[in-house]
């Protein structure tokens, strides 16, 4: 190692601190403009725990964690692929992880889009009160991500964006559909989450 390699590798890891407080669109930029690989490291952290287990609930832990990994190498080969004006950094990120893992849920041919029975959905609950209570036990926990493995895979990934804190326009935007179209969507999970707990326990 160089002496200069040695005193940038000092100063990413002095000033890495300083930029807990970037917005992660700047972070992306630092890293493109000045190669700081300790900024893409901190984008990383920030948001693969919470992409992997979003992918989590749409494919199997090995396709989740693949798909990972491609979209962080992707970005880190190509960081210019972000474009700031079309979305958050977090928005966009997800919508490459849910697209490439469709994309190879079809290549594997185990792609299923199940149509939503609209019917179905008991229109007198206001979804935006159909609430879901979360607590440490672990029987709870357990029958809770069942019930979500249960829901058709549409419902499935729009509460599971939900639930990562995405609004509804943010969702609509990464699923390409509209938001009625979402909001019926959630509706729906809400009910049979809410109804598959209640069903198998006090």
């Amino acid at each position: 190692m160089t002496l200069i390699s040695n005193l940038q590798t000092w100063w990413q890891t002095r000033h890495a601190s300083a930029w807990t407080d970037w917005p992660d669109g700047d972070l992306l930029e630092h890293y493109r403009t000045a190669g700081s690989t300790a900024a893409m490291d901190l984008l990383i952290r920030r948001h693969c725990n919470a992409l992997y287990h979003f992918l989590l609930t749409l494919a199997d832990p090995v396709l989740a964690e693949d798909i990972s990994q491609q979209v962080w190498t992707g970005l880190i080969e190509r960081p210019d692929q972000y474009q700031a004006q079309a979305a958050s950094f977090r928005t966009w990120l997800f919508t490459v992880g849910r697209n490439r893992t469709v994309d190879e849920l079809r290549r594997q041919q185990r792609w299923q889009w199940p149509s939503t029975d609209d019917s179905a959905i008991d229109r007198t609950i206001d979804d935006e009160h159909v609430t879901l209570t979360f607590t440490e036990r672990d029987d709870l926990n357990e029958a809770f991500d069942q019930a979500l493995t249960a829901l058709p895979f549409v419902q499935r990934e729009a509460i599971s964006l939900q639930l990562e804190g995405f609004s509804l326009a943010d969702i609509a935007l990464i699923t390409h559909d509209k938001p009625e179209t979402i909001k019926s969507r959630l509706r729906f999970a809400r009910q049979q989450l809410k109804h598959s707990l209640e069903e198998n326990h006090d």
